[in-house]
C-alpha cells in the first residue's frame, strides 16, 4: 500500500472541509494505475511529501 495524493471535501451538515489521503494496494506489481476519480472530482488536491516511507 503506498500514498497517492490528499483531497478536500466539504462535509454535512456542518460543511467542514476535511482532508482525506488516499491509499493504494496494487495487487498486480506489473500495473502502475492510480485510483484517479477523488482527484478528479475534487478542486482542491495536493501531493504530500514524505508520506510515502
Amino acid at each position: 500500500m503506498h500514498y497517492c495524493y490528499s483531497y478536500l471535501e466539504r462535509r454535512m451538515p456542518k460543511n467542514f472541509l476535511v482532508a482525506f489521503r488516499l491509499y493504494y494496494l496494487n495487487l498486480n506489481v506489473t500495473d502502475n494505475k492510480v485510483f484517479n476519480k477523488y482527484w478528479n472530482e475534487s478542486e482542491i488536491h495536493f501531493i504530500e511529501k514524505d508520506l510515502d516511507k
